[in-house]
């Protein structure tokens, strides 16, 4: 009975090394590598940003990077003053904006020739990229869409694996990118799905204390955008 027993121990012990030998934890940087190539092939999608302190904002914002055009609207948040809110639609050659709130204006119309490039050229250019050191952004500016390409090959950072949660409904994988001194370099952390590996949520800082927080949503959905009246010049 004891020999028997001895022998079922040894078969557990050898079934539970071979499970943790074929079920490795996954690494970062190839998470962040298959996040990069699944967003590649998308032209589409919705974010909710919310940026905190002196520029507190929180905007929402749609992209049709098929049709060039993305639609924005952001309320900007000041301490003893009146919300201010705006409407911006911008095509590859003009940019639109109004004035929603505290009084509502008419259409104004500039040009794009010399803005920073945005969440769609980001898309279409992942190789070209940096780590982000900018840690203030806006949602038309593309690190509001962080370069996971750039996270993969940041040999300084260190990148963690920190839990499995849901965002959405969307079961997803949650990575920490540190890179030394905290004050100086805010944590970055991403929820990507384990499914379809496209990023549900970025947030900038610890997690109890953000300076940013952005979710993403309808990947690849038609998202129709209305261009302003035309007596605007669109």
């Amino acid at each position: 009975m004891t020999k028997r027993l001895a022998t079922i121990r040894l078969t557990l012990v050898v079934s539970l090394l071979t499970f943790a030998g074929c079920h490795r934890a996954p690494d970062g940087r190839n998470v962040f590598l298959q996040s990069e190539t699944a967003l590649d092939a998308v032209r589409s999608l919705r974010m909710h940003v919310e940026t905190f302190g002196a520029l507190a904002r929180v905007t929402d914002a749609e992209f049709a990077c098929d049709q060039d055009v993305i639609r924005y609207v952001y309320v900007q948040q000041q301490v003893n003053a009146p919300s201010h809110k705006i409407e911006i639609v911008e095509t590859g050659q003009h940019k639109f904006s109004r004035w929603l709130e505290p009084t509502a204006t008419d259409w104004q119309m500039t040009g794009r020739q010399h803005l920073p490039p945005e969440v769609c050229d980001r898309l279409q250019s992942p190789g070209v990229q940096t780590y982000l050191t900018n840690h203030f952004f806006s949602a038309d500016e593309a690190h509001s869409l962080p370069s996971f390409f750039a996270f993969a090959n940041e040999q300084r950072a260190t990148i963690t694996h920190d839990a499995d949660e849901s965002v959405d409904g969307v079961p997803c994988e949650v990575w920490t990118i540190r890179e030394g001194n905290s004050i100086a370099n805010p944590p970055q952390t991403v929820w990507i799905a384990a499914g379809d590996r496209l990023p549900r949520k970025y947030l900038q800082g610890e997690r109890d204390h953000p300076l940013a927080v952005v979710t993403y949503s309808h990947y690849g959905e038609a998202i129709p955008i209305q261009l302003p009246p035309s007596q605007v010049g669109n």
